[in-house]
Protein backbone atom coordinates (compact mmCIF):
# COMPACT_ATOMS: atom_id res chain seq x y z
CA UNK A 1 0.00 0.00 0.00
CA UNK A 2 1.20 3.49 -1.08
CA UNK A 3 2.61 5.90 1.53
CA UNK A 4 -0.54 8.24 0.30
CA UNK A 5 -3.09 5.81 0.39
CA UNK A 6 -2.19 4.84 3.99
CA UNK A 7 -1.86 8.55 5.44
CA UNK A 8 -5.13 9.11 3.59
CA UNK A 9 -7.11 6.14 5.20
CA UNK A 10 -5.62 7.23 8.40
CA UNK A 11 -7.33 11.10 7.86
CA UNK A 12 -10.33 9.24 6.77
CA UNK A 13 -10.59 7.04 9.79
CA UNK A 14 -9.57 9.89 12.60
CA UNK A 15 -12.43 11.55 10.99
CA UNK A 16 -14.67 8.63 11.35
CA UNK A 17 -14.66 8.30 14.74
CA UNK A 18 -15.12 11.46 15.24
CA UNK A 19 -18.64 11.97 13.72
CA UNK A 20 -19.69 8.56 14.99
CA UNK A 21 -19.09 10.09 19.21
CA UNK A 22 -20.98 13.23 17.80
CA UNK A 23 -23.92 11.28 16.67
CA UNK A 24 -23.46 9.22 20.30
CA UNK A 25 -23.56 12.31 22.15
CA UNK A 26 -25.92 14.40 20.66
CA UNK A 27 -29.50 14.58 20.40
CA UNK A 28 -32.29 12.98 18.48
CA UNK A 29 -29.91 10.23 16.65
CA UNK A 30 -32.19 9.69 14.23
CA UNK A 31 -32.96 13.11 12.83
CA UNK A 32 -29.74 14.01 13.35
CA UNK A 33 -28.56 10.91 10.51
CA UNK A 34 -31.19 12.56 8.41
CA UNK A 35 -30.25 16.28 8.36
CA UNK A 36 -26.74 14.61 8.14
CA UNK A 37 -27.63 12.94 4.78
CA UNK A 38 -29.75 15.27 3.38
CA UNK A 39 -27.18 17.92 3.62
CA UNK A 40 -24.89 15.79 2.09
CA UNK A 41 -27.10 15.15 -1.03
CA UNK A 42 -27.88 19.01 -1.23
CA UNK A 43 -24.15 20.11 -0.93
CA UNK A 44 -23.08 17.24 -3.60
CA UNK A 45 -26.11 18.76 -6.66
CA UNK A 46 -23.96 21.90 -7.62
CA UNK A 47 -20.95 19.76 -8.40
CA UNK A 48 -22.81 17.07 -10.54
CA UNK A 49 -23.18 19.08 -13.30
CA UNK A 50 -19.27 19.45 -13.85
CA UNK A 51 -19.12 16.10 -13.69
CA UNK A 52 -19.76 13.07 -16.44
CA UNK A 53 -22.24 10.17 -15.54
CA UNK A 54 -20.73 7.67 -14.03
CA UNK A 55 -20.40 4.74 -16.74
CA UNK A 56 -23.96 2.53 -17.30
CA UNK A 57 -22.23 -0.62 -15.72
CA UNK A 58 -21.85 0.98 -11.91
CA UNK A 59 -25.80 2.41 -11.66
CA UNK A 60 -27.01 -0.67 -10.18
CA UNK A 61 -24.13 -0.46 -7.67
CA UNK A 62 -25.37 2.88 -6.95
CA UNK A 63 -28.77 2.08 -6.31
CA UNK A 64 -27.70 -1.04 -4.15
CA UNK A 65 -25.23 1.47 -1.83
CA UNK A 66 -28.21 3.84 -1.54
CA UNK A 67 -30.17 1.33 -0.07
CA UNK A 68 -27.45 -0.44 2.15
CA UNK A 69 -26.07 2.97 3.30
CA UNK A 70 -29.90 3.68 4.64
CA UNK A 71 -30.26 0.36 6.50
CA UNK A 72 -26.56 1.11 7.60
CA UNK A 73 -27.84 4.06 9.03
CA UNK A 74 -30.72 3.27 10.61
CA UNK A 75 -29.34 0.15 12.45
CA UNK A 76 -25.92 2.27 13.41
CA UNK A 77 -28.73 4.78 15.18
CA UNK A 78 -30.14 1.87 16.98
CA UNK A 79 -26.82 0.24 18.46
CA UNK A 80 -26.01 3.21 20.03
CA UNK A 81 -29.03 3.70 21.60
CA UNK A 82 -28.84 0.15 23.22
CA UNK A 83 -25.31 0.29 23.98
CA UNK A 84 -21.96 2.41 25.22
CA UNK A 85 -20.14 3.94 22.58
CA UNK A 86 -17.26 2.17 23.98
CA UNK A 87 -18.36 -0.81 22.96
CA UNK A 88 -20.67 -0.25 20.11
CA UNK A 89 -18.25 1.24 17.45
CA UNK A 90 -15.27 -1.52 18.11
CA UNK A 91 -17.90 -4.68 17.85
CA UNK A 92 -19.47 -3.08 14.92
CA UNK A 93 -15.99 -1.47 13.00
CA UNK A 94 -14.34 -4.92 14.22
CA UNK A 95 -16.93 -7.81 13.09
CA UNK A 96 -16.28 -5.88 8.99
CA UNK A 97 -12.71 -7.07 7.95
CA UNK A 98 -12.65 -10.36 8.21
CA UNK A 99 -15.81 -10.76 6.36
CA UNK A 100 -14.73 -8.12 3.69
CA UNK A 101 -11.38 -9.81 3.42
CA UNK A 102 -12.78 -12.94 2.98
CA UNK A 103 -15.45 -12.10 0.29
CA UNK A 104 -13.45 -10.13 -1.39
CA UNK A 105 -10.99 -13.01 -1.94
CA UNK A 106 -14.36 -15.02 -3.21
CA UNK A 107 -15.92 -12.81 -5.08
CA UNK A 108 -13.56 -10.09 -6.56
CA UNK A 109 -10.23 -12.96 -6.43
CA UNK A 110 -8.37 -10.27 -4.46
CA UNK A 111 -4.81 -12.19 -3.15
CA UNK A 112 -3.30 -10.70 0.36
CA UNK A 113 0.25 -11.52 1.11
CA UNK A 114 1.47 -12.98 4.35
CA UNK A 115 2.54 -9.50 5.87
CA UNK A 116 -1.13 -8.05 4.97
CA UNK A 117 -2.81 -11.34 6.62
CA UNK A 118 -0.82 -10.90 10.11
CA UNK A 119 -1.33 -7.32 9.90
CA UNK A 120 -4.85 -7.51 9.14
CA UNK A 121 -5.13 -10.42 12.18
CA UNK A 122 -3.47 -8.14 14.72
CA UNK A 123 -5.97 -5.12 13.66
CA UNK A 124 -8.84 -6.84 14.38
CA UNK A 125 -7.52 -9.00 17.62
CA UNK A 126 -6.88 -5.18 18.99
CA UNK A 127 -10.39 -4.08 17.78
CA UNK A 128 -12.13 -6.80 19.29
CA UNK A 129 -9.89 -6.83 22.25
CA UNK A 130 -10.91 -3.02 22.78
CA UNK A 131 -14.11 -4.14 22.86
CA UNK A 132 -13.58 -7.42 25.48
CA UNK A 133 -12.06 -5.11 27.58
CA UNK A 134 -14.59 -2.74 29.09
CA UNK A 135 -15.44 -3.25 32.59
CA UNK A 136 -19.42 -4.22 31.72
CA UNK A 137 -17.72 -6.98 29.04
CA UNK A 138 -19.28 -7.93 26.16
CA UNK A 139 -20.75 -10.50 27.78
CA UNK A 140 -23.06 -8.47 29.69
CA UNK A 141 -24.49 -6.41 26.81
CA UNK A 142 -28.07 -6.68 26.67
CA UNK A 143 -28.97 -9.35 23.44
CA UNK A 144 -30.04 -6.57 21.37
CA UNK A 145 -27.27 -3.64 21.60
CA UNK A 146 -24.93 -7.19 20.53
CA UNK A 147 -27.17 -7.81 17.42
CA UNK A 148 -27.39 -4.48 16.27
CA UNK A 149 -23.43 -4.11 16.70
CA UNK A 150 -23.34 -6.93 14.89
CA UNK A 151 -25.59 -5.97 11.93
CA UNK A 152 -23.75 -2.72 12.00
CA UNK A 153 -20.54 -4.51 11.15
CA UNK A 154 -22.07 -6.84 7.93
CA UNK A 155 -23.81 -3.60 6.30
CA UNK A 156 -20.17 -2.27 6.74
CA UNK A 157 -18.66 -5.40 4.85
CA UNK A 158 -21.95 -4.88 2.48
CA UNK A 159 -21.16 -1.13 1.12
CA UNK A 160 -17.54 -2.07 1.45
CA UNK A 161 -17.55 -4.44 -1.60
CA UNK A 162 -20.51 -2.67 -3.17
CA UNK A 163 -18.78 0.98 -3.67
CA UNK A 164 -15.54 -0.78 -4.35
CA UNK A 165 -16.66 -2.92 -7.40
CA UNK A 166 -19.13 0.39 -8.42
CA UNK A 167 -16.17 2.92 -8.45
CA UNK A 168 -14.52 0.32 -10.61
CA UNK A 169 -16.81 0.23 -12.84
CA UNK A 170 -17.74 3.91 -12.81
CA UNK A 171 -15.15 5.05 -15.34
CA UNK A 172 -14.91 8.25 -12.78
CA UNK A 173 -14.34 7.74 -9.29
CA UNK A 174 -15.27 11.24 -7.98
CA UNK A 175 -18.65 11.26 -10.20
CA UNK A 176 -19.39 7.83 -8.85
CA UNK A 177 -18.61 9.35 -4.85
CA UNK A 178 -20.72 12.14 -5.40
CA UNK A 179 -23.81 10.15 -7.47
CA UNK A 180 -23.44 7.81 -4.48
CA UNK A 181 -24.21 10.57 -1.85
CA UNK A 182 -26.64 12.31 -3.84
CA UNK A 183 -28.61 9.39 -3.74
CA UNK A 184 -27.81 8.56 0.00
CA UNK A 185 -29.79 11.38 0.96
CA UNK A 186 -33.93 10.85 0.61
CA UNK A 187 -34.60 7.85 2.40
CA UNK A 188 -33.34 8.60 6.00
CA UNK A 189 -34.86 12.26 6.35
CA UNK A 190 -38.11 10.78 5.15
CA UNK A 191 -37.92 7.88 7.67
CA UNK A 192 -37.05 10.13 10.15
CA UNK A 193 -39.87 12.73 9.32
CA UNK A 194 -42.73 9.80 9.66
CA UNK A 195 -40.95 8.30 12.77
CA UNK A 196 -41.51 11.41 14.85
CA UNK A 197 -44.79 13.91 15.44
CA UNK A 198 -44.25 16.89 13.03
CA UNK A 199 -43.99 19.32 16.20
CA UNK A 200 -41.09 17.28 17.67
CA UNK A 201 -39.16 16.51 14.61
CA UNK A 202 -39.17 20.54 13.87
CA UNK A 203 -38.04 21.46 17.32
CA UNK A 204 -35.41 19.13 17.54
CA UNK A 205 -34.12 20.14 13.90
CA UNK A 206 -33.55 23.46 14.95
CA UNK A 207 -31.15 22.06 17.96
CA UNK A 208 -29.23 20.01 15.90
CA UNK A 209 -28.96 20.81 12.63
CA UNK A 210 -25.86 22.31 13.36
CA UNK A 211 -24.50 19.09 14.48
CA UNK A 212 -26.04 17.33 11.42
CA UNK A 213 -24.19 20.07 9.36
CA UNK A 214 -20.78 19.44 11.19
CA UNK A 215 -21.52 15.20 10.93
CA UNK A 216 -22.40 15.63 7.24
CA UNK A 217 -18.69 17.63 6.53
CA UNK A 218 -16.96 14.79 8.28
CA UNK A 219 -18.34 11.83 7.06
CA UNK A 220 -18.62 12.67 3.48
CA UNK A 221 -15.08 13.98 3.59
CA UNK A 222 -14.23 10.89 4.89
CA UNK A 223 -15.78 8.36 2.93
CA UNK A 224 -14.98 10.18 -0.09
CA UNK A 225 -11.66 9.07 0.91
CA UNK A 226 -12.47 5.51 1.54
CA UNK A 227 -13.83 5.08 -2.09
CA UNK A 228 -11.24 7.06 -3.62
CA UNK A 229 -8.79 4.80 -1.88
CA UNK A 230 -10.58 1.70 -2.88
CA UNK A 231 -10.27 2.94 -6.37
CA UNK A 232 -6.40 2.98 -5.82
CA UNK A 233 -5.79 -0.50 -3.78
CA UNK A 234 -7.24 -3.56 -3.09
CA UNK A 235 -10.49 -3.23 -1.11
CA UNK A 236 -9.81 -5.98 1.65
CA UNK A 237 -6.51 -3.71 2.78
CA UNK A 238 -8.31 -0.48 2.81
CA UNK A 239 -11.39 -1.72 4.52
CA UNK A 240 -8.94 -3.11 7.39
CA UNK A 241 -6.74 -0.34 7.69
CA UNK A 242 -10.09 2.09 8.10
CA UNK A 243 -11.17 -0.08 11.04
CA UNK A 244 -8.25 1.84 12.91
CA UNK A 245 -10.45 4.69 13.76
CA UNK A 246 -10.96 2.21 17.07
CA UNK A 247 -8.01 3.80 17.82
CA UNK A 248 -9.16 7.63 17.65
CA UNK A 249 -12.52 6.39 18.98
CA UNK A 250 -10.44 5.15 22.40
CA UNK A 251 -8.92 8.55 22.31
CA UNK A 252 -11.39 10.47 22.31
CA UNK A 253 -13.55 8.05 24.98
CA UNK A 254 -10.98 8.78 27.29
CA UNK A 255 -9.85 12.51 26.80
CA UNK A 256 -13.24 13.80 25.82
CA UNK A 257 -15.90 11.22 27.13
CA UNK A 258 -13.98 10.72 30.19
CA UNK A 259 -13.93 7.10 29.94
CA UNK A 260 -11.00 4.95 31.44
CA UNK A 261 -7.75 4.26 29.41
CA UNK A 262 -6.29 1.42 30.90
CA UNK A 263 -2.64 -0.09 30.66
CA UNK A 264 -4.62 -3.31 28.70
CA UNK A 265 -5.77 -0.67 26.32
CA UNK A 266 -2.57 0.72 25.50
CA UNK A 267 -0.82 -2.92 24.62
CA UNK A 268 -4.32 -3.34 22.47
CA UNK A 269 -3.61 -0.27 20.70
CA UNK A 270 -0.02 -1.38 20.44
CA UNK A 271 -1.28 -4.40 18.63
CA UNK A 272 -3.28 -2.40 16.24
CA UNK A 273 -0.36 0.25 15.15
CA UNK A 274 1.63 -3.10 14.48
CA UNK A 275 -0.81 -4.05 12.46
CA UNK A 276 -0.97 -0.70 10.21
CA UNK A 277 2.68 -0.70 9.84
CA UNK A 278 2.42 -4.77 8.31
CA UNK A 279 -0.37 -3.15 6.37
CA UNK A 280 1.85 -0.62 4.88
CA UNK A 281 4.77 -2.63 4.22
Amino acid sequence: MSALVLSAVLFAALLHATWNALIKVSGDRLIIMGVTTATTSLLAIPILFFLPLPAAESWPYLILSACVHTFYMLVLVRAYGLGDFAQVYPLSRGSAPLLTATLGFILLNESMKLSELSGMLLIVIGIFGLALETSAGVLQLSRPALFYSLLTGLCITAYSLVDGIGVRLSGNSLSFILWMFFLDGFLVPLIAFTRRPREVFFATLKNVWKTGLLVSILSTTGYAIIVWAFSQERIAPVAVLRETSVLFAMLISALILKEAFSALRVIIVCLILAGILLLGL
